[in-house]
C-alpha cells in the first residue's frame, strides 16, 4: 500500500511545478496540453478500446472539478492510438487540485499499463 502512495504521489507531483512556475502567485488560466500514446491494438488487442473509456470517464468527471474552463479528449485522425488532452483552469490552484483529484489520480493509474510512452504534458500560458 505504502509503494502505491508512493507511486501516486510522484506521478501526481511530477505535473506540478510547472503549473506553479509562472502562475503561482497570479490570477492567470491554466491551460494544460498532453499528448498520450496508448499501445496499438496490434499490441494489445482491447488497449484503444480500453482508453477510450478511460478518457471518457475523466472527461466526465473533470468536467464537473472546481475551476475548470474547458476539458477536451482528441483523437488524431489517421493514428487512433494518440490522444491529445486540452485543458484549461481557471489558476494553477484549480489545477493542482484537479491533479491531485481522486478520479484523475485514478485515471492516470489505469492508464499506465496502456501507454506506449510516458504523457508529454506541457502547461502553458497566454501570450501577451
Amino acid at each position: 500500500m505504502l509503494k502505491l502512495f508512493a507511486g501516486t504521489l510522484l506521478l501526481v507531483t511530477s505535473f506540478l511545478p510547472a503549473a506553479f512556475s509562472y502562475a503561482e502567485a497570479k490570477d492567470e488560466p491554466v491551460t494544460v496540453v498532453s499528448h498520450v500514446d496508448v499501445l496499438p491494438d496490434s499490441y494489445r488487442p482491447w488497449s484503444q478500446n480500453s482508453a477510450a473509456q478511460l478518457f471518457r470517464a475523466e472527461i466526465a468527471a473533470s468536467r464537473k472539478d472546481k475551476g475548470m474552463v474547458s476539458f477536451g479528449v482528441f483523437q488524431e485522425t489517421g493514428v487512433p492510438n494518440h490522444y491529445t488532452i486540452v485543458e484549461t483552469w481557471h489558476d494553477a490552484k484549480d489545477y493542482f487540485l484537479h491533479v491531485g483529484s481522486p478520479h484523475t489520480v485514478q485515471f492516470r493509474q489505469k492508464i499506465q499499463p496502456l501507454l506506449g510512452s510516458p504523457f508529454d504534458a506541457r502547461t502553458l500560458r497566454q501570450l501577451r
